[in-house]
C-alpha cells in the first residue's frame, strides 16, 4: 500500500463543512484541468458542470467562509482568501461567457483548474489547521452551530 503525499488530516467539526464542500470544489478542479485538450463539445460540458456548481454550491461557500472564518483569520490570511476569491469568482464570471461557438482554449481550462484547486489546497493545508490552533473552543463552537444549519441546506453536489 503507498502512503499518502499527504495524510489525511483531520478537522475540528466546525471545519468538517468546509472541507466536504471542497470535494466538489476539487472535482470540479480536476475536470477542467484533465479537459483541457479535449473536444469543444466536452470543454463546454465541463465549463457547464463548473457554472453548475459554482450557482448551486461554490459561491455561497465562498460567502459563507468570508462571513463565519474571517474573524478567525490573520490579516495576511484574510488578504490571501480575497484574493484568490476575487480570481476564482472572476473566473467564474468568464465561464459564464463562453459558449459552444467559442469554447474557452485549453490554457483557460488549465489556469482555472490549477488556481481552484491551489486554493482549496492552501484552505485545507495552511488556514484551517492555523484556525483550529488559534480559535478558542466558543469560537469553535459558534462556527460549528452555524456550518451545522448551513449543511441542511446543501443540494447535495457532492453524490456527482
Amino acid at each position: 500500500m503507498k502512503d499518502f503525499e499527504h495524510p489525511p488530516l483531520k478537522r475540528h467539526e466546525s471545519l468538517q463543512p468546509f472541507s466536504r464542500d471542497h470535494f466538489v470544489g476539487l472535482r470540479v478542479a480536476n475536470r477542467l484541468i484533465h479537459v483541457a485538450d479535449d473536444q469543444p463539445a466536452a470543454t463546454m460540458e465541463v465549463i457547464a458542470y463548473f457554472i453548475e456548481c459554482w450557482n448551486a454550491e461554490i459561491a455561497a461557500h465562498f460567502n459563507e467562509e468570508e462571513e463565519l472564518l474571517t474573524s478567525l483569520m490573520t490579516p495576511a490570511e484574510i488578504a490571501q482568501m480575497q484574493r484568490e476569491h476575487t480570481a476564482i469568482r472572476q473566473l467564474a464570471a468568464q465561464a459564464k461567457l463562453w459558449t459552444a461557438t467559442s469554447p474557452p482554449p485549453p490554457s483557460w481550462c488549465r489556469d482555472a483548474g490549477r488556481t481552484l484547486h491551489d486554493h482549496i489546497r492552501w484552505e485545507e493545508r495552511t488556514l484551517f489547521g492555523a484556525i483550529q490552533n488559534r480559535a478558542t473552543p466558543e469560537e469553535l463552537l459558534a462556527v460549528a452551530k452555524a456550518t451545522a444549519e448551513i449543511e441542511k441546506s446543501r443540494p447535495g453536489l457532492r453524490k456527482r
